[in-house]
């Protein structure tokens, strides 16, 4: 094995800071050590870790190289029971699913696509046994795209800070302790049926043995994607569900204005998402919609997505793993049902159309307040007190939600926005510069690093900025790779319009 020096991974994570903006504690460096790894061994002529940064650094090749190693870094963020409210919905679907499944002559099939280093299919399989179902009753296939953390996953062993999030009565249960390492027993590996390495950008997509799968999770991995990649995985996905299947995203991964297959479910306060009972198999995606003809309008939905509510009783188990909320209880009187981001955001919508910026403000905060974090609806609501003059609340909720999602290309480019209306265009520059390594064909971050390097007096590097805004543009008229999750209304998301404006700022300067 080629060696990573402690000294190497705290250089690799001062360069990830630096470039995309991405913090990496120090007790995410095992995980950080997984990923270089991972890496190493795909670079036969790289021979050691000190050669992988200097390949990092250097021009032109570093910055593919590091778009490469990015996704396999993020396995640091996972952890156990990750996301409460999904492994609640998780709990209230699966008697209905595992009844369905045994009525059919088979196991409940769920997919963990995208299973790190096994925190997340270990605790679906935890949830399922504290249902009360067992291997005969459900099988659950764990797969991930570095084969390192695939290893790391099947050994099944953890530190104690990596099961600190697992409640005391399921520790105590499903895992033996040795001296200070947790291991997974054997009842609750007899629910996996495999764990093994799978690219999700690849023309296979595994299938359970009889029917489609019930449920799969692949949570924050779409978003680093662009669309026509995501949009052909989430095909995938649909086609290998079966009818009546739930997907299950993560928080800041929305199918709004991207994918219209599936049903947007509500299920003790989580959002899922449902392949429909009566859905055939989808062939290619669509293409993505034409830029509107006035860019400086933001394309909006006629009506908001439509949310299926859904309430189910209390399954009968021998022990509870979550407490489920009171609505899943007989006999508990049931609020109203939650309303989606997305609906938020599409009522946000309608008062922007009006001019009713204040009002908007309003509906967004409060379903942070009600419904917790959301990237869509804290970049909106960023744009909309840069809209209403609030700098420091604009920059507030910049700073949240790039801690909600550090890697999105949209994030950095509106706050890097935001610093240039603000007066700071060495913040702005780097802020855009993190946008830029993110999608290297968004034609606004382009243009406005050459406003940033306009305002710093730095004439050579902001016609440069804005030559390649010309070219980003010509490489991909859209302006840019994935759908913004945000309203904008005061900035078009239009390339042609910034390539316009790219060109007027050459012929002046």
């Amino acid at each position: 094995m080629k060696p990573i020096l402690p000294e190497h991974l705290l250089d690799l994570a001062a360069l990830l800071k630096e470039r995309v903006g991405l913090h990496i504690r120090k007790d995410g460096h095992a995980a950080l050590r997984i990923a270089v790894t991972a890496r190493l061994d795909e670079l036969p002529e790289i021979d050691d870790a000190a050669s992988y940064l200097a390949l990092l650094r250097s021009e032109p090749g570093g910055d593919e190289e590091l778009r490469r190693l990015l996704p396999l870094v993020t396995v640091g963020k996972t952890s156990f029971f990750r996301d409460e409210r999904q492994f609640r919905a998780l709990e209230a679907i699966l008697p209905g699913l595992v009844s369905r499944a045994k009525g059919g002559g088979r196991k409940l099939a769920i997919w963990s696509a995208g299973c790190a280093t096994g925190e997340e299919p270990y605790s679906i399989a935890m949830t399922a046994a504290e249902a009360g179902a067992g291997p005969e009753d459900v099988e659950i296939l764990a797969t991930d795209l570095n084969p390192e953390a695939v290893v790391h996953a099947a050994r099944g062993t953890y530190d104690p800070r990596r099961v600190r999030e697992i409640p005391e009565p399921f520790l105590s249960r499903h895992f033996d302790r040795d001296g200070d390492r947790f291991h997974v027993r054997a009842g609750l590996r007899r629910l996996i049926a495999a764990i093994r390495p799978h690219n999700l950008v690849s023309s296979i997509f595994p299938r359970p043995a009889d029917g489609g799968w019930d449920i799969i999770f692949c949570r924050n991995v779409i978003i680093y994607f662009d669309t026509p990649t995501t949009q052909g995985v989430l095909t995938q996905f649909h086609n290998a569900l079966a009818p009546g299947g739930y997907l299950f995203l993560g928080y800041s991964e929305s199918l709004f204005r991207l994918f219209e297959g599936f049903e947007l479910t509500e299920v003790a306060g989580a959002f899922l998402y449902r392949r429909p009972e009566t859905s055939g198999r989808l062939g290619a995606p669509a293409p993505l919609p034409a830029v509107p003809a006035r860019p400086h309008l933001v394309p909006m939905p006629v009506q908001p997505p439509a949310v299926r509510h859904v309430t189910f009783a209390a399954p009968e188990r021998a022990h509870t793993p979550v407490p489920l909320p009171p609505q899943a209880y007989p006999g508990t009187p049931a609020p109203a049902p939650p309303l989606a981001p997305q609906e938020y955001l599409d009522g946000a919508v309608a008062l922007f159309a009006d001019g009713r910026f204040g009002a908007a403000r309003e509906l967004l905060e409060r379903q942070l307040e009600k419904g917790g974090e959301d990237l869509s609806v804290r970049l909106t609501l960023a744009n909309l007190y840069g809209i209403l003059r609030q700098p420091d609340r604009a920059r507030e909720s910049y700073v949240a939600a790039l801690a909600l999602e550090p890697l999105s290309a949209e994030a950095h480019l509106f706050y890097g926005i935001h610093l240039l209306s603000a007066g700071d265009a060495e913040e702005a520059a780097l802020e855009l510069s993190r946008a830029l390594f993110l999608d290297p064909d968004l034609t606004l971050a382009h243009y406005y690093q050459g406003r940033c390097r306009e305002a710093q007096r730095d004439v050579a590097r902001a016609r440069l900025s804005y030559r390649n805004a010309l070219e980003a543009y010509r490489r991909r008229p859209a302006g840019k790779r994935q759908a913004f999750l945000g309203y904008y209304p005061d900035i078009p998301e239009d390339g042609s319009a910034f390539a316009r404006a790219a060109e007027y700022a050459l012929a002046a300067l």
